[in-house]
Parts: C-alpha cells; structure tokens; sequence
C-alpha cells in the first residue's frame, strides 16, 4: 500500500474531500441503476488498485464475493416476482414457488452495490485520517469526532499487533496448524495478549489525551487546513458534474426497473451523456494522480 503522503488526493481540504465521498457514495447507495453500479464498482476497484495492489483486491474478494452469491441467492430463493420464470416448485394444487430471472438480477445488482459501497468506504479512509475529523467536526461534535477518529486509528494498530503477536508465536515455536484443540488454544493465548496490549494502550491514550488538553476550552488542532487554489478547482470539478447529475436524473436517464420484468428507461443522448458524468466523477481522485504524476516526470526532466 501506498504511503497516504504519497496519494495526491489525500493532500486536499479535508471539506471537499469529505463532501467528494459522500456525494459519491449517496449516488451509490441511492441509484438503483446496475449500469451505474457497475461503473462505479469497476472504477473503484481500479482506484484501489492503483493504491493498494492487486494482493489486498485479492484478499478483499475472497469475502466480498460472498456477500454477491449470498445476495444473489438469497433473493432469488425468498422473492418470487417477476415475470420470466426459470423453473416453479409445485408443494401441491394450490401452493407452489415461482423463481424469476427478475429476482435473480435484483439480488445480483443489491450485492454489487454493497460491494462498491465497501470498495468507496476503503478509498475513503485512505484519503481521511483522525486528524481531519477532528479538524471537520471538532469543537461542533467533541465527542463524536474523538470516537471515530479512534476507532480509525485502533483498528489498523489492533491489525498490525495480532500479526507481531502471531509472528512471535511462530519464533517462539507455536505450531498454527494441527489438533483443533491446539489452534483453539493458539487463539485464546493471541487473545490474551492482545487484551492485555489494548488495556495498556488505553491507559496510555488517556494520560496523552490529558496531556494535549482534550476537554478544556478553546483547544486549538494540531493540523491548519487552508483552501488552495487545487481545492477551488477541485470544488467546482464535482459541482458541475453534481450538476449534470442531477440535470440527468431529473430526464429519466438512469430509470431502471426490475418488476414486473427488467426494463431500461433510457434517453437517447442524455443517459449516454449521464454515464460518462458518474464515470468522470467517480475517475477524479485518478485523474488527479495522473495530472500530478506526468507534472513530476516533466519537473524531472526539465531538471
């Protein structure tokens, strides 16, 4: 994974970055549309790749290909309208189950949504640490902006401590594989260990907590964000393709239906023109990295 000082994105205004991603996913949660679910998806997976490599993308859909069969199936099997019907399973002469291709397609279309409001979550956190939540929504919501900036910041370190624990188990001679017994006893003693290192972390946090004032008036942030001339950029950028978004929304041009049977509500031109806005909004955190990429190469060159 990529330092997140070396993720152009991340050096942004911590407002346009948070109003960037939350545009982003209400667009994601809110369209029932799988061609915008789709592109989204797809070029948030490219986006991560691009940060992370193809390793942790590998990890990732291990699981999250679940979530896609679990959805896909488990509507399928419980939701029986729609028209174009696979097969029935007649109970008796009055009771039988209808499974539709409609059913199908729905579950498959509300999985890949989870899967690119997972993927957009993750790219989220890369370029919005605890410092910025502070900054955003310190001394409006103390309380709420601490809680999350530690759970942002313990759980990578709670992570990073069962791998040191598991790597010494390993160099101590602790076998991982093995009698069942055995491994349940491995993972009660990481367990332990990882209780004991977490109570201690939070005697420490505490008394650095006092040490920086938390709870005391007119406590100043550690970090200054001021707008830049990139984030002004930056800002109109998403306005506009908001703006065309919304203009394309309002034309019907990403209508889709699943019931009675699947159909696509498209306008000619407008629709067209709608994909490649989502697809542009969704591409600027990479477009961003290109631009500052081949302005590096050409800073390199000209030296």
């Amino acid at each position: 994974m990529k330092s997140l000082n070396k993720q152009y994105f991340y050096h942004f205004h911590p407002l346009i970055v948070f109003f960037y991603f939350c545009s982003v996913l209400t667009i994601i949660m809110f369209s029932v549309n799988p061609i915008v679910r789709l592109i989204t998806l797809m070029i948030g997976l490219y986006t991560q790749w691009r940060l992370e490599g193809v390793e942790q993308i590998k990890k990732d859909l291990q699981w999250l290909s679940l979530i896609l069969i679990f959805s896909t199936l488990g509507n399928f099997l419980f939701i029986h309208t729609g028209r174009t019907i696979l097969f029935e399973w007649t109970i008796n002469a009055s009771k039988s189950y209808r499974f539709t291709f409609e059913a199908l397609f729905y579950g498959f279309s509300f999985g890949l949504m989870m899967f690119s409001i997972f993927i957009w979550f993750r790219l989220f956190s890369y370029s919005f640490n605890s410092e910025k939540i502070l900054y955003l929504f310190g001394k409006r919501m103390p309380k709420i902006s601490l809680v999350l900036s530690m759970i942002l910041r313990f759980i990578p370190l709670y992570q990073a401590e069962v791998s040191n624990i598991r790597l010494a188990q390993k160099g101590l001679g602790v076998a991982s594989d093995g009698e069942s017994n055995k491994k349940m006893e491995k993972e009660y003693q990481t367990f332990l260990s990882l209780f004991g290192w977490s109570l201690e972390r939070a005697v420490i946090t505490s008394d650095s907590m006092n040490a920086r004032g938390y709870g005391l008036k007119n406590r100043t942030q550690y970090q200054s964000y001021t707008f830049q001339r990139r984030d002004v950029f930056l800002t109109l950028s998403v306005g506009i393709l908001l703006a065309g978004y919304y203009y394309c929304s309002v034309q019907d041009a990403f209508s889709f239906y699943y019931y009675p049977r699947l159909r696509l509500n498209s306008v000619e031109g407008t629709s067209i023109i709608g994909y490649v806005i989502i697809g542009c909004l969704m591409s600027l955190p990479l477009f961003i990295e290109v631009k500052e990429r081949v302005r590096w190469i050409y800073l390199q060159w000209k030296m």
